[in-house]
């Protein structure tokens, strides 16, 4: 599992702080973690740049031929991922372990 990264928000994922989300995606990715679970649990909201911010997470994974899971709870947040169609890009779950433990064993 060690090429797996747990990257978690809090409070509104909007234009002021989706960055940071961007920021740490990119890291785990230069440290050759290529395989993600993002943690929303504890997001409150998310508007567009958010959204735009979840969308580069996918591309700047897939392009390392890694994978993303999302962990979300709130209706809300699920109701947004499913409203953009976000919810076909990634798969949810409702708990950080259940999300960590879809990833295939990875042998080297």
């Amino acid at each position: 599992m060690d090429d797996i990264a747990v990257v978690e928000a809090s409070g509104r994922l909007c234009i002021e702080s989706a960055s940071s989300l961007g920021e740490a995606v990119r890291e785990a990715i230069q440290m050759r973690r290529r395989r993600l679970v993002l943690n929303l649990v504890a997001v409150s909201r998310v508007d567009a740049a958010g959204l735009g911010e979840l969308v580069r997470a996918f591309h700047v994974v897939s392009a390392a031929d890694g994978e993303i899971k999302v962990v979300v709870r709130s209706p809300a947040i699920r109701d947004v991922l499913a409203r953009t169609h976000l919810l076909t890009l990634f798969p949810t779950y409702e708990t950080e372990a259940a999300a960590l433990a879809s990833f295939e064993p990875c042998y080297r």
